[in-house]
């Protein structure tokens, strides 16, 4: 919230190009739609940014894939009147941004670095013991056992895989971080992020 709050006032303020890259590189990696619709905006009336009609459909595209009225209103309206060659490019350029920053893109991303930082613990998958290590939080300098940490981070990983299983219906898929299949899982997202693209 302080990073949206810190990019309005820029936006507000004129401080166009600087409120473009954190909207863009900051935020919209992490699947803030609104942030996918400040950059399509951007583009659309060159604030900040060189004026590109086709990379604001496609952002204006990946804004509106939750189905959010307002984002969905104002894709529909800025491809009606594009023409067919701009309507495909963006088509184009709609599925490669997808393939970064799509809900489930997001979501598989933090899902495999939460296995990372699991495995980074003593190289193994999930599941082991290790020696006492204490964790220093960078943002509040809080301390933590390496066993709360890594609990928190197990938790935080079941909770993805649960949303993950439920944005992309994956009904089959255990959410158990021992038994998750990260290949067949990056796959099977692949599939979808492809196959909703077209």
């Amino acid at each position: 919230m302080a990073v949206q709050d810190k990019v309005d006032k820029l936006f507000d303020s004129g401080e166009y190009g600087r409120a473009f890259f954190i909207y863009r590189n900051e935020l919209a990696p992490l699947g803030d739609k609104y942030a996918q619709y400040m950059v399509g905006f951007m583009y659309q009336t060159g604030l900040g940014v060189e004026a590109d009609s086709v990379a604001a459909a496609a952002w204006y595209q990946l804004a509106a894939e939750r189905g959010t009225r307002e984002f969905v209103v104002v894709r529909d309206r800025y491809l009606h009147v594009m023409d067919q060659d701009d309507a495909e490019i963006a088509q184009a350029q709609y599925r490669d941004l997808r393939l970064q920053y799509s809900d489930l893109a997001v979501l598989l991303s933090s899902i495999k670095r939460n296995l990372e930082d699991l495995q980074g613990r003593t190289g193994s998958r999930v599941r082991s013991q290790s020696s006492p290590v204490t964790v220093v939080g960078s943002r509040d300098s809080r301390y933590q056992s390496g066993a709360d940490y890594y609990g928190n981070v197990r938790e935080e990983l079941e909770a993805r895989i649960m949303l993950l299983k439920e944005i992309g219906d994956f009904q089959d898929i255990d959410a158990d971080a021992d038994r998750l299949n990260i290949h067949d899982l990056e796959r099977r997202v692949l599939k979808i992020i492809e196959a909703d693209g077209e």
